[in-house]
Formats: C-alpha cells, sequence, structure tokens
C-alpha cells in the first residue's frame, strides 16, 4: 500500500503528524507523489487564523486535485474540530464532510490507523495522543500531556472553535516518565496546548505539580521544558513554589502577549504585568528559570506607549528569546471587534520590537502575517 502523507501548515504543539508517520512508516510505503497514493493523509491542519483556515482548505484541495478516483482520504489535526455558528465556517465543515471520506477528531490519531488498517493497528494499544515523541536529537524527547485550553482569549480560534481540554491519564504519563528515564533520556519536552491545566478534565484538579514532583525523582532526566505554560493558570493556583525548588524545571515557553494592563485585559489573559513580574521573579529564587515568551505586535489599538511598556516589562523578565507574533486578524475572533492597527503600523511595532530585543542579545522570531484579513 502507497500512503501520501500531507505536512503543512502546523505549529509546534501539533503532535499528529509526526506519530501516524512513523507508525505508518513501520509497515507501509510513503510516497510524495499524490497521484501515485492508494491512501491519503492529511494531519497538519491549522486554522488559528482566517488566514491559515483558508491556506488549509487552498492546500487540501489541491491534494484532493491530484488524487485517483478510487483513494480514500483522511482528515485529522485542528480543522476537525467543531466550529461556532457562521456562514464561511458551517460551508467549511460541509465541504470537508463532503470531499474527505474519513474525518478522525484531533485527539484520535490511533482511530485513523485502525481506519486505515485494523490488521495492522487493531490491536495495538496505543492511547490518545501517541503521547512520546523521541529521535529528533539524541537524549531528548517529547511527552503531549494534554490538548485544548479553556481559556478565552480575545484573539484565539478558542472564540470561534470548540476547543475542550482533553488530559492523558496521569498513570499514562507517569509509565512514560518511567521508560524514558530508564533509557536515559536527559531532556524532556512536556507540552500541551495549556500545560498548566492538565489533569482538569478529568481529575477536576490542577495535576501538574504531580507531574513535575513525579518527575523530581528521576535519576536520569537532568532537565525538564514546559512548552504551552500558561502564566494565568500558573499565578491564580500558586505554581510558583514546585517550580522554584524543582532542579528539573529549567525553562519555561509560554506567552505573555503584552506589557500593557490596558491591552492584557483588552486580550482577556488573566494576568497583570506587576503579577508576571512577581511570578517569575519569585521562581528564580532557588534555581534560575530560562524563559521563552511570545508577545503579539500591533494588537488592535496598540499604541507606542504600549509598545513601550511591553519592553520594559521584557527587560525585567529577562527572556533568552522572544517570538514577536504580527497580529493578524480575523473576522471570526472577538478582538476582530476593536480598532484594528494598519499593516504599516503592525510592521512599525515589529521593527521596534525586533531591534530593541537583538540590542539586548534577546534571541528574536518574528511570524505571522500582520495584516487584516477579510
Amino acid at each position: 500500500m502507497k500512503i501520501f502523507i500531507g505536512s503543512e501548515n502546523a505549529c509546534g504543539l501539533n503532535y499528529q503528524h509526526d506519530f501516524i508517520y512513523s507508525k505508518l512508516s513501520e509497515s507501509f510505503e510513503i510516497i510524495t507523489n499524490v497521484s501515485d497514493a492508494d491512501v491519503i493523509v492529511i494531519a497538519e491542519t491549522c486554522c488559528c487564523t482566517q488566514y491559515n483556515l483558508r491556506y488549509t482548505l487552498n492546500y487540501i484541495a489541491s491534494i484532493l486535485k491530484d488524487k485517483k478516483e478510487s483513494v480514500k482520504t483522511y482528515l485529522t489535526g485542528c480543522i476537525t474540530r467543531t466550529f461556532e455558528d457562521n456562514e464561511f465556517l458551517s460551508e467549511t465543515e460541509k465541504w470537508l464532510k463532503d470531499n474527505i471520506d474519513f474525518i478522525i477528531p484531533q485527539n484520535q490519531p490511533n482511530l485513523l490507523l485502525k481506519l486505515i488498517s485494523e490488521d495492522v493497528f487493531g490491536n495495538v494499544d496505543i492511547n490518545d495522543f501517541g503521547m512520546v515523541a523521541t529521535g529528533a536529537s539524541e537524549g531528548l524527547a517529547e511527552i503531549y500531556i494534554s490538548n485544548g485550553c479553556l481559556n478565552n482569549c480575545s484573539f484565539c480560534k478558542v472564540t470561534f472553535q470548540k476547543y475542550p481540554l482533553k488530559s492523558v491519564e496521569l498513570s499514562e504519563i507517569k509509565e512514560a516518565i518511567d521508560s524514558l528515564n530508564e533509557q536515559k533520556y536527559l531532556q524532556i519536552f512536556l507540552k500541551g496546548t495549556n500545560v498548566c491545566q492538565y489533569g482538569l478534565d478529568i481529575y477536576h484538579e490542577y495535576m501538574l505539580p504531580e507531574v513535575i514532583s513525579y518527575l523530581e525523582k528521576k535519576e536520569n532526566i537532568k532537565r525538564v521544558i514546559l512548552v504551552g505554560f500558561s502564566f494565568k493558570d500558573a499565578i491564580k493556583n500558586d505554581f510558583q513554589s514546585v517550580i522554584a525548588h524543582s532542579d528539573k524545571v529549567v525553562e519555561l515557553c509560554g506567552s505573555l502577549e503584552s506589557g500593557s494592563d490596558r491591552l492584557l485585559e483588552l486580550i482577556r489573559k488573566g494576568f497583570t504585568s506587576e503579577e508576571i513580574i512577581n511570578f517569575v521573579h519569585n521562581i528564580r529564587k532557588i534555581n534560575y528559570k530560562s524563559l521563552y515568551l511570545n508577545i503579539i505586535s500591533g494588537f488592535p489599538t496598540e499604541t507606542l506607549a504600549d509598545v513601550k511598556r511591553t519592553l520594559e516589562v521584557l527587560k525585567q523578565l529577562d527572556p533568552y528569546m522572544v517570538d514577536v507574533c504580527r497580529y493578524t486578524n480575523s473576522e471570526f475572533i472577538d478582538s476582530s471587534h476593536y480598532e484594528q492597527l494598519s499593516s504599516a503600523e503592525i510592521q512599525d511595532h515589529t521593527r521596534i520590537y525586533s531591534r530593541t530585543l537583538q540590542k539586548r542579545n534577546v534571541k528574536v522570531n518574528i511570524v505571522g502575517h500582520g495584516y487584516k484579513y477579510n
């Protein structure tokens, strides 16, 4: 069986493509020419913005155009989640259902594998997340402990797409940690859309501190990086003690968005600049923790005074790297109702952020399109 696996347009918190690819490649021939495929799998399907959604739809259409008539098509990833009521989004869901044979929920790559070949994967015990990813670099591993987020930031796709929290059973995470420790993996990336909310859906309490405490006991695992870190949830639920006392947790990757309290309120971020500064100060008292932060450049109504304030807060937080995300508007998100900046203003703010941070020897990565898209 020849299988084409589409790979396009997804963020670092998506695990489906690599997991599905690794499993299918063990038993089948993976090809790059769509027209020769017996099976087509499209696993990376971003829809965080209106631009990304249309880009993904165009990519899917281009694949379907070149496929053989008898080929079965399988779709998973973010685009498979349920959209809120909107004419274009409703048409998107209808088009996908009319043109794709099997649409598999994002959190069930195991189901996709079984649908492709019950003979090969029917008896394989695969959890909902394909939780552990290894091999990208020697000694490093990734554990996906949760997907989805219960927060409601005004620029986020959760305002137009249902994105419920889905956590992995704690026992499975502990088994994965034990296995990686036995294999002498040195560094673990603990990942989630909102890693801090891990456990709320199945245990009705924040369980990340317990995972961190469990990792502390593992002799061979030396470094833990928390990816998808929510400062709001960490601040409001007093995570600072467990993180401050952790010898293993060395880095937090999360979103500041802005240092302006006015913008943080518009974003609905759930913390103030003073709260995040105090939190970071407290977790660094015992063991230094590195920060990899996101900010939004050109969020609606952002002024040069807001830019200045954000740079002041970043100076106090002292991250080693910052993703400067140029705001791209979509008509579906709540922040589309705020007064929008022009593309030129967004680019100006981006240049100020980038140049200032680079002068401070902070690594900068500029992402996003930075324009209004309707």
